[in-house]
């Protein structure tokens, strides 16, 4: 196996060691034993993998849950002006998130490659190095945002005077949760590290959703703007000190301060990587909606923005997985079993496939009728073409999550950062030419476009780092195809032959179902459904 060399001094990984314990490939354990407050009985790696995937998975649907039932009542409460403001500084809190240095990601990997030797000092000097250089530019922004709030809200924005002072004053508020949500994402790593995402999960949901709920609830009682972002702003708060807590509980050594001089270059080199990556990923993943009103129209806009947001439901789950896979790959990586690393790069590679293609074939049933109750007829019409093109997209992009997380793993956030880059001019001249001809199905040519061309780009790079394969398929040919012919057969006979919205839904449902079967009775091994079967009773328990 070739790897090229990391970007982090040689200082930091010669300390690793390779452990006694032998890791087969048939499926690779976790190269940890259960600490303190950690499950007892041992679990194979790609089980927790998938559990925490779940887990992560049923915190977003719990979140998306509460939004949908919280979001009319804070219309209502607060007015279409002053909800504008409020999600003007949500978004604005967003695109700053880049401020905490990538050290949230940093401090995963680098207390993964510490846990996977069993040096609990090197896992909480990782934390509290990460957590120092994290706070230097949080900080800096969260005061420049108090200090600067009014001339941001009166000349930068240019928000109505009437709503001035309250925009002003939930700016400041804000500030403070910006800073704690930067410190949060540092502190909850020991628990990442384990894979406990069930304590991740009840922290990170549990405030999450109370601050939703909460916030109708104190514009009833007329808190007004200032009021619902100092809820958000306290639940952030509060999940940043559980998260502390429940750290110090999981590694008891973090409970006492400890910087390592020789950590801190290696970690500001892999979080600038991730910053740049940040950035360059923001510009890709919204340049064609900017481009729309100015070269197509607002309309093909509102079709587009639609098509997208249903398409992206596609990645709920693989977002949620790649918060497992980085700490997973980080340990076997650090533990030197490379054998088990690609297999359980290989598994989650087929993993997305299996999840991907079902996935795509359901929505783009339901696309039609849903677009036309939910949005109305014109949206039916307008936006049903634009997913279509956009799901290849979207099945490009899942599957370049997996190689992506390697490249993390192997240090190599400067191949993250360079692939983004590279593509923002090429991607604006094809975006604009499409636009102009063909409106939001071209805006959705040229994302799809840009989505196959970053998978071929990190699964490139991600074997010329690692050594490994890029194989997703699985290696019972014959029961996968007999999979996809169960999926494609049935939903394709309903393009053919004319059926009504609901009928052609119910296929593809049922024929999902079917395709599912398959790939548990014909296409998984032995161990990967015993993985399963262990997992389960977990899940129902929710541990």
């Amino acid at each position: 196996m070739v790897r090229s060399a990391s970007p982090g001094p040689t200082s930091y990984e010669a300390g690793i060691k390779t452990r006694k314990a032998q890791m087969t490939m048939s499926d690779p354990p976790s190269p940890i034993e259960p600490a303190a407050g950690e499950p007892g009985p041992r679990r194979s790696l790609t089980s927790r993998v998938v559990h925490g995937s779940f887990l992560n998975l049923g915190g977003q649907v719990l979140t998306m849950v509460a939004t949908l039932v919280a979001t009319p009542f804070v219309i209502r409460f607060l007015g279409p002006s002053s909800y504008g403001v409020l999600a003007l500084v949500y978004v604005m809190i967003g695109y700053l998130s880049f401020a905490d240095m990538g050290m949230g990601t940093a401090s995963t990997r680098f207390g993964s490659m510490a846990h996977a030797r069993g040096d609990d000092e090197g896992e909480a000097t990782a934390i509290w190095s990460a957590l120092m250089i994290a706070a230097v530019p949080a900080l800096t922004v969260g005061l420049l945002l108090f200090i600067g709030a009014r001339p941001l809200i009166e000349h930068g924005l240019r928000i109505p005077a009437l709503l001035q002072q309250p925009a002003v004053l939930a700016v400041r508020v804000a500030s403070l949760g910006f800073v704690a949500r930067a410190f949060a994402g540092v502190l909850n790593t020991p628990a990442i590290v384990r894979l406990r995402m069930d304590l991740v999960v009840l922290i990170s949901t549990g405030t999450s959703a109370a601050q939703i709920l909460l916030v109708p609830v104190v514009l009833f009682l007329g808190g007004g703007l200032s009021g619902a972002v100092a809820v958000a702003t306290s639940a952030t708060i509060a999940a940043a000190i559980l998260h502390a807590v429940t750290g110090a509980r999981l590694l008891p050594q973090l409970r006492r301060p400890r910087i390592s001089r020789a950590l801190l270059k290696p970690l500001v080199r892999f979080g600038g990587g991730l910053v740049v990556s940040t950035i360059a990923t923001a510009i890709l993943a919204n340049l064609e909606k900017l481009l729309l009103p100015r070269y197509a129209s607002l309309q093909a806009l509102a079709f587009y923005s639609v098509a997208f947001t249903l398409a992206n439901l596609l990645t709920q789950l693989p977002v949620a997985m790649l918060q497992s896979l980085v700490p997973a790959f980080s340990q076997l990586h650090a533990s030197g079993n490379a054998a088990g690393l690609q297999m359980l790069y290989r598994r989650g590679l087929r993993g997305m496939l299996y999840w991907t293609l079902p996935g795509t074939v359901f929505i783009c049933a339901a696309a039609y009728p849903f677009f036309s109750i939910w949005a109305g007829p014109r949206f039916g019409q307008g936006s049903t073409l634009p997913l279509y093109l956009l799901v290849g997209g979207i099945a490009c992009e899942i599957i370049s999550y997996v190689p992506y997380a390697l490249l993390i793993t192997f240090g190599r956030t400067d191949i993250i950062a360079r692939c983004q880059l590279s593509l923002i001019i090429p991607y604006l001249i094809v975006a604009v030419v499409l636009i102009q001809r063909y409106g939001a199905a071209g805006a959705a040519v040229a994302w799809s476009l840009r989505a196959l061309l970053t998978a071929i780009l990190f699964a490139s790079f991600a074997r010329r780092v690692s050594g490994f394969s890029f194989n997703p398929w699985p290696d019972r040919v014959r029961g996968y195809l007999l999979a996809l012919a169960v999926l494609l057969i049935p939903v394709g006979a309903t393009l053919l032959i004319p059926t009504s919205a609901l009928a052609r839904v119910a296929i593809a449902g049922v024929a999902v179902a079917l395709h599912g079967m398959v790939i548990l009775t014909r296409v998984l091994t032995s161990q990967e459904r015993e993985a399963l079967r262990n997992m389960l009773p977990r899940l129902q328990r929710g541990t």
